[in-house]
């Protein structure tokens, strides 16, 4: 399996989860968000992304399973997240993944500007595309890449697919407003479930390496 090492990238403005939510807070203050994009929409976004972020550090509950699977093999992960301000599945997913990385010893979460860091975003494209929120886990010794996640939990996405598919002529503030309503009723379960495999499959392949 080839690997990404990404130790020699140079991460632009690296923030704790709680500075990113400062970041965020000043920003909804001054009627702005992140990236070069000001737009009006983004703006808005990015109040409404403020009150999600609270809302999910709220009602967020840690999955014994993936509490167990992180706990008991002892792991030592950089967790890297790429996002932006006024992205709607970053603020249903980024509050999740911070309470994991902080309930986790062996994980140091460090979040990014997907505008600031290109370079890196650009070493885990969606579809080609640089969707956000993603989710890098390296290896704290090596530096390796174990894996990557997002932009959004698989059951969540195969909803989107299927409501593309049954309403064509649907609007993309209709297709957002469905997401957040989706989001809202699975409670960060699909995300974990998520994790849950590719933290069984990245720990399978430290083992592995280390035979």
């Amino acid at each position: 399996m080839a690997t990404i090492n990404t130790t020699s990238t140079t991460l632009v403005n690296p923030m704790t989860y709680q500075e990113f939510k400062s970041l965020t807070d000043e920003l909804v203050a001054q009627n702005k968000t992140t990236g070069p994009e000001q737009t009006e929409q983004k703006v808005y976004a990015t109040k409404l992304n403020q009150q999600r972020m609270k809302r999910v550090e709220k009602q967020f509950v840690l999955q014994p399973e993936l509490a167990t699977l992180v706990s008991e093999n002892k792991v030592n992960w950089n967790w890297l997240v790429l996002v932006e301000a006024w992205c709607g599945d970053g603020a249903q997913n980024l509050p999740a993944i911070a309470v994991i990385a902080k309930q986790t010893p062996g994980i140091n979460l460090t979040v990014l500007l997907r505008d600031e860091n290109p370079d890196l975003m650009d070493t885990c494209l969606t579809n080609g595309n640089r969707a956000i929120p993603k989710l890098i886990c390296e290896d704290v010794e090596t530096g390796d890449r174990l894996f990557t996640w997002g932009a959004r939990p698989a059951a969540i996405q195969e909803q989107v697919k299927q409501f593309k598919t049954e309403n064509p002529d649907a609007s993309h503030d209709e297709l957002v407003a469905q997401v957040q309503l989706w989001y809202a009723k699975d409670r960060n379960q699909a995300l974990q479930q998520d994790l849950v495999e590719l933290v069984k499959e990245a720990i399978a392949l430290q083992a592995t390496v280390a035979q």
